[in-house]
Protein backbone atom coordinates (compact mmCIF):
# COMPACT_ATOMS: atom_id res chain seq x y z
CA UNK A 1 0.00 0.00 0.00
CA UNK A 2 0.87 3.44 -0.32
CA UNK A 3 -0.50 6.84 0.29
CA UNK A 4 -1.49 7.56 -3.38
CA UNK A 5 -2.72 5.32 -5.84
CA UNK A 6 -1.52 6.82 -9.29
CA UNK A 7 -2.24 3.91 -11.37
CA UNK A 8 -4.73 5.33 -13.44
CA UNK A 9 -2.18 8.28 -14.98
CA UNK A 10 -0.11 5.28 -16.32
CA UNK A 11 -2.60 3.37 -17.73
CA UNK A 12 -6.11 4.94 -17.64
CA UNK A 13 -9.11 4.06 -16.44
CA UNK A 14 -11.17 2.81 -19.47
CA UNK A 15 -11.61 6.01 -21.91
CA UNK A 16 -9.08 8.29 -19.52
CA UNK A 17 -6.02 9.52 -21.15
CA UNK A 18 -2.75 7.83 -19.63
CA UNK A 19 0.91 8.15 -19.71
CA UNK A 20 1.21 4.80 -21.28
CA UNK A 21 -1.30 6.02 -24.06
CA UNK A 22 0.76 9.05 -24.92
CA UNK A 23 3.95 7.24 -25.55
CA UNK A 24 2.32 5.70 -28.97
CA UNK A 25 2.88 6.74 -32.06
CA UNK A 26 0.49 8.64 -33.73
CA UNK A 27 -1.84 5.84 -36.16
CA UNK A 28 -0.83 7.97 -39.73
CA UNK A 29 3.14 7.82 -38.27
CA UNK A 30 2.53 4.17 -38.02
CA UNK A 31 0.73 3.96 -41.36
CA UNK A 32 3.61 6.11 -43.02
CA UNK A 33 6.63 3.82 -41.63
CA UNK A 34 4.33 0.24 -42.96
CA UNK A 35 4.52 1.91 -45.75
CA UNK A 36 7.82 3.02 -46.58
CA UNK A 37 8.66 -0.82 -45.24
CA UNK A 38 6.75 -2.31 -47.98
CA UNK A 39 8.42 0.55 -50.77
CA UNK A 40 11.63 -0.39 -49.27
CA UNK A 41 11.38 -4.17 -49.32
CA UNK A 42 9.59 -4.18 -52.34
CA UNK A 43 12.48 -2.37 -54.23
CA UNK A 44 14.85 -5.33 -52.52
CA UNK A 45 12.95 -8.27 -53.70
CA UNK A 46 12.82 -6.95 -57.05
CA UNK A 47 16.42 -6.14 -57.12
CA UNK A 48 17.73 -9.50 -55.75
CA UNK A 49 18.43 -11.03 -59.44
CA UNK A 50 21.02 -8.61 -59.49
CA UNK A 51 22.84 -10.71 -56.55
CA UNK A 52 22.50 -13.93 -58.92
CA UNK A 53 23.98 -12.28 -61.96
CA UNK A 54 26.61 -10.11 -61.32
CA UNK A 55 29.95 -11.64 -59.49
CA UNK A 56 30.57 -8.48 -57.44
CA UNK A 57 28.47 -8.84 -55.01
CA UNK A 58 30.70 -12.65 -53.75
CA UNK A 59 33.43 -13.32 -52.06
CA UNK A 60 36.53 -14.33 -54.50
CA UNK A 61 36.74 -17.72 -52.76
CA UNK A 62 33.42 -18.83 -53.79
CA UNK A 63 33.42 -17.65 -57.25
CA UNK A 64 36.15 -20.10 -58.15
CA UNK A 65 34.83 -23.27 -56.55
CA UNK A 66 31.55 -21.94 -59.10
CA UNK A 67 34.00 -21.20 -61.89
CA UNK A 68 33.17 -17.54 -61.86
CA UNK A 69 29.73 -18.27 -62.80
CA UNK A 70 27.20 -17.85 -59.99
CA UNK A 71 24.54 -20.38 -60.07
CA UNK A 72 23.44 -20.25 -56.54
CA UNK A 73 19.32 -18.62 -56.98
CA UNK A 74 18.76 -15.72 -54.18
CA UNK A 75 16.22 -14.01 -52.72
CA UNK A 76 15.89 -11.78 -50.10
CA UNK A 77 13.79 -12.10 -46.54
CA UNK A 78 12.66 -9.57 -43.89
CA UNK A 79 11.50 -9.70 -40.41
CA UNK A 80 10.92 -6.80 -38.26
CA UNK A 81 12.99 -7.30 -35.35
CA UNK A 82 13.85 -4.54 -32.07
CA UNK A 83 11.09 -2.05 -30.08
CA UNK A 84 8.93 -2.86 -33.37
CA UNK A 85 8.93 -6.28 -32.98
CA UNK A 86 8.83 -6.53 -29.20
CA UNK A 87 5.68 -4.30 -28.96
CA UNK A 88 7.92 -1.56 -26.71
CA UNK A 89 8.01 1.32 -29.47
CA UNK A 90 7.30 4.96 -27.43
CA UNK A 91 6.82 7.96 -29.79
CA UNK A 92 9.96 10.59 -29.31
CA UNK A 93 9.61 12.59 -25.98
CA UNK A 94 11.70 15.46 -27.81
CA UNK A 95 10.48 15.27 -31.38
CA UNK A 96 12.49 15.76 -34.56
CA UNK A 97 15.96 15.54 -31.89
CA UNK A 98 15.01 12.11 -30.86
CA UNK A 99 13.28 9.54 -33.50
CA UNK A 100 11.34 6.43 -34.30
CA UNK A 101 13.57 3.35 -35.07
CA UNK A 102 12.29 0.74 -37.14
CA UNK A 103 14.57 -2.01 -37.38
CA UNK A 104 13.85 -4.39 -40.58
CA UNK A 105 16.35 -7.27 -40.71
CA UNK A 106 16.88 -8.40 -44.45
CA UNK A 107 17.82 -12.12 -44.42
CA UNK A 108 19.97 -13.67 -47.43
CA UNK A 109 19.39 -17.85 -47.37
CA UNK A 110 22.68 -18.39 -49.24
CA UNK A 111 25.42 -20.98 -49.42
CA UNK A 112 27.93 -21.17 -46.49
CA UNK A 113 31.62 -22.14 -47.48
CA UNK A 114 34.16 -24.48 -45.43
CA UNK A 115 35.16 -21.51 -43.39
CA UNK A 116 31.44 -21.26 -42.15
CA UNK A 117 31.00 -17.36 -43.87
CA UNK A 118 28.42 -16.80 -46.45
CA UNK A 119 29.55 -17.24 -50.15
CA UNK A 120 28.10 -13.34 -50.30
CA UNK A 121 30.60 -10.94 -49.62
CA UNK A 122 29.65 -8.40 -46.78
CA UNK A 123 30.70 -5.14 -48.12
CA UNK A 124 29.35 -6.12 -51.24
CA UNK A 125 25.35 -6.56 -49.90
CA UNK A 126 25.74 -3.18 -48.55
CA UNK A 127 26.95 -2.01 -52.18
CA UNK A 128 23.48 -3.79 -53.23
CA UNK A 129 20.85 -2.51 -50.47
CA UNK A 130 22.56 1.22 -51.41
CA UNK A 131 22.13 1.17 -54.66
CA UNK A 132 18.94 -0.42 -54.48
CA UNK A 133 17.43 2.28 -52.09
CA UNK A 134 19.56 5.10 -53.20
CA UNK A 135 16.78 5.66 -56.61
CA UNK A 136 13.67 5.15 -53.93
CA UNK A 137 14.86 7.55 -51.17
CA UNK A 138 15.14 10.33 -53.98
CA UNK A 139 11.52 9.18 -55.40
CA UNK A 140 10.31 9.83 -51.73
CA UNK A 141 12.35 12.84 -50.62
CA UNK A 142 14.37 10.05 -48.22
CA UNK A 143 18.14 10.24 -47.12
CA UNK A 144 19.98 7.24 -47.30
CA UNK A 145 22.77 7.69 -44.17
CA UNK A 146 25.54 5.18 -44.92
CA UNK A 147 27.39 6.21 -42.11
CA UNK A 148 26.72 2.77 -39.87
CA UNK A 149 28.69 -0.28 -39.98
CA UNK A 150 26.31 -2.76 -39.19
CA UNK A 151 23.09 -1.59 -41.14
CA UNK A 152 22.09 0.62 -43.92
CA UNK A 153 19.73 3.60 -43.08
CA UNK A 154 16.65 5.33 -44.93
CA UNK A 155 15.46 8.36 -42.77
CA UNK A 156 11.97 8.87 -43.94
CA UNK A 157 11.17 12.28 -42.10
CA UNK A 158 12.66 14.10 -38.80
CA UNK A 159 11.85 12.06 -36.41
CA UNK A 160 11.98 8.71 -37.91
CA UNK A 161 14.09 6.19 -39.90
CA UNK A 162 14.56 2.71 -41.26
CA UNK A 163 17.56 0.54 -40.22
CA UNK A 164 18.10 -2.78 -42.26
CA UNK A 165 20.54 -5.03 -40.72
CA UNK A 166 21.87 -7.44 -43.14
CA UNK A 167 21.94 -11.10 -42.25
CA UNK A 168 22.74 -14.68 -43.93
CA UNK A 169 21.84 -17.70 -42.99
CA UNK A 170 22.79 -21.19 -44.63
CA UNK A 171 20.35 -21.81 -47.53
CA UNK A 172 19.43 -25.41 -46.15
CA UNK A 173 18.76 -24.91 -42.80
CA UNK A 174 16.27 -21.39 -44.40
CA UNK A 175 14.10 -23.82 -46.32
CA UNK A 176 13.51 -26.08 -43.29
CA UNK A 177 12.65 -23.20 -40.95
CA UNK A 178 10.28 -22.32 -43.46
CA UNK A 179 8.86 -25.54 -44.06
CA UNK A 180 8.02 -26.07 -40.39
CA UNK A 181 6.43 -22.51 -40.22
CA UNK A 182 4.12 -23.34 -43.56
CA UNK A 183 3.07 -26.40 -41.75
CA UNK A 184 2.50 -25.66 -38.66
CA UNK A 185 -1.45 -25.28 -38.23
CA UNK A 186 -1.39 -22.04 -36.19
CA UNK A 187 1.03 -20.78 -38.80
CA UNK A 188 0.02 -17.13 -40.76
CA UNK A 189 2.82 -18.40 -43.47
CA UNK A 190 4.22 -14.26 -42.55
CA UNK A 191 7.55 -14.65 -41.61
CA UNK A 192 8.25 -13.89 -38.24
CA UNK A 193 9.88 -14.47 -34.78
CA UNK A 194 7.18 -15.33 -33.26
CA UNK A 195 5.95 -17.82 -35.79
CA UNK A 196 9.21 -20.07 -36.10
CA UNK A 197 8.75 -23.10 -33.86
CA UNK A 198 11.41 -23.51 -31.51
CA UNK A 199 12.57 -27.12 -33.27
CA UNK A 200 12.87 -25.60 -36.55
CA UNK A 201 14.79 -22.44 -35.30
CA UNK A 202 18.20 -21.94 -37.54
CA UNK A 203 21.14 -22.24 -34.76
CA UNK A 204 22.37 -18.82 -33.61
CA UNK A 205 25.54 -19.85 -34.70
CA UNK A 206 24.53 -19.92 -38.16
CA UNK A 207 23.40 -16.57 -38.26
CA UNK A 208 25.58 -13.94 -39.94
CA UNK A 209 25.17 -10.22 -39.93
CA UNK A 210 27.44 -8.16 -42.73
CA UNK A 211 29.39 -5.55 -41.30
CA UNK A 212 29.97 -2.38 -43.82
CA UNK A 213 33.82 -3.28 -43.59
CA UNK A 214 33.40 -6.44 -44.83
CA UNK A 215 33.30 -8.54 -42.08
CA UNK A 216 30.80 -11.24 -41.06
CA UNK A 217 30.09 -11.49 -37.35
CA UNK A 218 27.86 -13.98 -35.51
CA UNK A 219 24.47 -12.59 -34.81
CA UNK A 220 21.12 -13.64 -33.62
CA UNK A 221 18.66 -11.11 -33.18
CA UNK A 222 15.93 -13.75 -32.52
CA UNK A 223 18.10 -14.49 -29.04
CA UNK A 224 16.59 -11.29 -28.01
CA UNK A 225 13.42 -11.43 -29.37
CA UNK A 226 12.83 -14.77 -27.22
CA UNK A 227 14.40 -13.62 -24.17
CA UNK A 228 11.82 -10.66 -24.37
CA UNK A 229 9.28 -12.94 -24.98
CA UNK A 230 10.64 -15.26 -21.96
CA UNK A 231 10.51 -11.75 -19.52
CA UNK A 232 6.78 -11.42 -20.64
CA UNK A 233 5.83 -14.98 -19.88
CA UNK A 234 7.82 -14.48 -16.20
CA UNK A 235 6.18 -10.92 -15.15
CA UNK A 236 2.97 -10.63 -17.03
CA UNK A 237 1.88 -7.81 -19.03
CA UNK A 238 3.36 -5.06 -16.73
CA UNK A 239 6.98 -5.95 -17.92
CA UNK A 240 6.28 -4.52 -21.38
CA UNK A 241 4.68 -1.37 -19.91
CA UNK A 242 7.60 -0.75 -17.35
CA UNK A 243 9.55 -0.90 -20.35
CA UNK A 244 8.14 1.88 -21.75
CA UNK A 245 7.40 3.44 -19.02
CA UNK A 246 11.73 3.98 -18.54
CA UNK A 247 12.73 4.50 -21.58
CA UNK A 248 10.05 7.26 -21.75
CA UNK A 249 11.73 8.86 -18.44
CA UNK A 250 14.90 8.33 -20.10
CA UNK A 251 13.86 9.83 -23.36
CA UNK A 252 12.29 13.10 -21.42
CA UNK A 253 15.06 13.40 -19.41
CA UNK A 254 18.29 12.93 -22.19
CA UNK A 255 18.26 13.97 -25.52
CA UNK A 256 20.75 11.35 -26.12
CA UNK A 257 21.47 8.62 -23.35
CA UNK A 258 24.43 6.35 -23.68
CA UNK A 259 21.72 4.09 -21.72
CA UNK A 260 20.07 2.16 -23.71
CA UNK A 261 17.19 0.21 -24.45
CA UNK A 262 18.50 -3.25 -23.71
CA UNK A 263 19.96 -2.41 -20.61
CA UNK A 264 17.27 -0.63 -19.14
CA UNK A 265 14.98 -3.96 -19.38
CA UNK A 266 17.67 -6.07 -18.45
CA UNK A 267 17.77 -3.94 -15.51
CA UNK A 268 14.26 -3.66 -14.94
CA UNK A 269 14.52 -7.68 -15.27
CA UNK A 270 17.71 -7.79 -12.06
CA UNK A 271 15.25 -5.04 -10.41
CA UNK A 272 12.04 -7.66 -10.57
CA UNK A 273 13.98 -10.60 -9.33
CA UNK A 274 15.16 -8.20 -6.44
CA UNK A 275 11.51 -8.02 -5.03
CA UNK A 276 10.48 -11.17 -5.71
CA UNK A 277 9.73 -11.74 -9.20
CA UNK A 278 5.85 -11.06 -8.74
CA UNK A 279 4.97 -7.58 -9.53
CA UNK A 280 1.44 -6.40 -9.06
CA UNK A 281 -0.22 -5.92 -12.32
CA UNK A 282 -2.78 -3.43 -11.40
CA UNK A 283 0.11 -0.79 -9.22
CA UNK A 284 1.87 0.16 -12.48
CA UNK A 285 2.77 2.97 -10.30
CA UNK A 286 4.78 1.49 -7.44
CA UNK A 287 6.17 -1.02 -9.81
CA UNK A 288 7.62 1.91 -11.03
CA UNK A 289 8.66 3.35 -7.31
CA UNK A 290 10.30 -0.09 -6.32
CA UNK A 291 11.72 -0.64 -9.35
CA UNK A 292 14.02 2.52 -9.52
CA UNK A 293 14.92 2.44 -6.08
CA UNK A 294 16.78 -0.71 -7.01
CA UNK A 295 18.19 0.73 -9.99
CA UNK A 296 21.20 2.88 -8.94
CA UNK A 297 22.73 0.23 -7.00
CA UNK A 298 22.30 -2.06 -10.73
CA UNK A 299 23.78 0.84 -12.64
CA UNK A 300 26.98 0.96 -10.54
CA UNK A 301 27.66 -3.27 -11.38
CA UNK A 302 27.96 -4.55 -14.42
CA UNK A 303 25.13 -5.43 -16.39
CA UNK A 304 25.66 -8.49 -19.28
CA UNK A 305 23.46 -9.23 -22.17
CA UNK A 306 21.36 -11.42 -21.59
CA UNK A 307 22.60 -13.29 -25.28
CA UNK A 308 26.10 -12.72 -25.21
CA UNK A 309 27.29 -13.82 -22.44
CA UNK A 310 30.57 -11.73 -22.86
CA UNK A 311 29.05 -8.31 -23.82
CA UNK A 312 28.55 -5.68 -21.13
CA UNK A 313 25.88 -3.40 -21.51
CA UNK A 314 26.87 -0.44 -19.44
CA UNK A 315 30.50 -0.33 -19.85
CA UNK A 316 30.32 3.42 -19.76
CA UNK A 317 32.72 5.91 -18.51
CA UNK A 318 32.75 7.51 -15.16
CA UNK A 319 31.23 10.29 -15.74
CA UNK A 320 28.51 9.20 -17.54
CA UNK A 321 27.85 6.36 -15.07
CA UNK A 322 27.34 8.65 -12.40
CA UNK A 323 25.05 10.89 -14.62
CA UNK A 324 22.94 7.92 -14.57
CA UNK A 325 23.26 6.85 -11.40
CA UNK A 326 22.30 10.57 -10.05
CA UNK A 327 19.17 11.13 -12.19
CA UNK A 328 17.93 7.49 -11.15
CA UNK A 329 18.61 8.36 -7.78
CA UNK A 330 16.22 11.50 -8.50
CA UNK A 331 13.59 8.92 -10.39
CA UNK A 332 13.20 6.99 -6.93
CA UNK A 333 13.08 10.14 -4.67
CA UNK A 334 10.68 12.14 -7.11
CA UNK A 335 8.05 8.61 -6.83
CA UNK A 336 8.48 7.98 -3.54
CA UNK A 337 7.59 11.88 -2.83
CA UNK A 338 4.83 11.46 -5.13
CA UNK A 339 3.15 8.24 -3.41
CA UNK A 340 4.17 8.24 -0.27
CA UNK A 341 4.78 12.28 0.82
CA UNK A 342 2.16 13.91 -0.17
CA UNK A 343 -1.57 13.79 0.46
CA UNK A 344 -2.20 16.36 -2.23
CA UNK A 345 -3.30 15.39 -6.18
CA UNK A 346 -1.95 18.35 -7.59
CA UNK A 347 1.55 17.77 -6.14
CA UNK A 348 1.76 13.92 -6.76
CA UNK A 349 1.43 15.49 -10.89
CA UNK A 350 3.94 18.06 -10.43
CA UNK A 351 5.93 15.12 -9.00
CA UNK A 352 5.53 12.86 -11.76
CA UNK A 353 5.84 15.33 -14.52
CA UNK A 354 9.69 16.00 -13.10
CA UNK A 355 10.18 12.35 -14.14
CA UNK A 356 8.11 11.68 -16.98
CA UNK A 357 7.44 15.45 -18.64
CA UNK A 358 3.92 16.38 -19.33
CA UNK A 359 3.10 13.15 -21.08
CA UNK A 360 1.35 12.51 -17.61
CA UNK A 361 -1.90 13.37 -17.91
CA UNK A 362 -3.36 16.34 -15.67
CA UNK A 363 -5.89 14.54 -14.76
CA UNK A 364 -6.30 14.86 -10.21
CA UNK A 365 -9.78 13.64 -10.63
CA UNK A 366 -8.57 10.33 -10.87
CA UNK A 367 -5.79 10.04 -7.98
CA UNK A 368 -6.95 8.20 -5.19
CA UNK A 369 -5.86 9.04 -1.42
CA UNK A 370 -6.48 7.41 1.63
CA UNK A 371 -8.73 9.13 4.37
CA UNK A 372 -6.94 12.21 6.17
CA UNK A 373 -6.40 10.34 9.81
CA UNK A 374 -4.24 7.53 7.50
CA UNK A 375 -2.54 10.30 4.86
CA UNK A 376 -1.19 12.12 8.07
CA UNK A 377 -0.25 9.08 9.84
CA UNK A 378 1.60 8.13 6.52
CA UNK A 379 3.29 11.33 5.80
CA UNK A 380 4.60 11.50 9.18
CA UNK A 381 8.54 10.57 9.68
CA UNK A 382 8.51 6.99 11.84
CA UNK A 383 8.33 7.23 15.98
CA UNK A 384 10.95 5.33 17.66
CA UNK A 385 9.12 3.44 20.32
CA UNK A 386 11.19 1.83 23.16
CA UNK A 387 11.16 -1.46 24.11
CA UNK A 388 9.00 -2.25 27.17
CA UNK A 389 10.41 -3.96 29.50
CA UNK A 390 10.16 -7.68 29.98
CA UNK A 391 9.09 -9.22 33.48
CA UNK A 392 9.77 -12.57 34.30
CA UNK A 393 7.23 -14.98 34.84
CA UNK A 394 6.86 -18.26 36.31
CA UNK A 395 3.10 -19.07 34.66
CA UNK A 396 2.92 -21.73 32.57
Amino acid sequence: MTLVNAHPLFVGLRNNPSYLASLDIEDDEHQKLMNARTTIRGALRDAAWMLEQQTRFWRQKYLIEASNKVRDDVSVKFLTQGSFAYKTLNAPAKPRIQEIDLDDGMYVPVRFLEDSHPALAADGLFTFVEETLKPVCAANDWELDTSKNTCARVRLWAGAHVDIPIYSVPESQFHLMKNAIEESAMSSQILAFDSIPRTAAIPSDLVMLAQRNGEWVQSDPKQLHDWVNSRSDRYGAIFRRLCRFFKGWRDHTWENSPLSSICLMCAIDQALIKLGGNPDQDRDDKQIMDVASMLPDIFKGEIQNPVVQTSCLNAWNDNDRQMIVNETESLAAEMESALERTGNADIVIDRLRNSFGRRIPNRPDVIRIEGKAAATARAAPAVVVPTPEVISSDSG
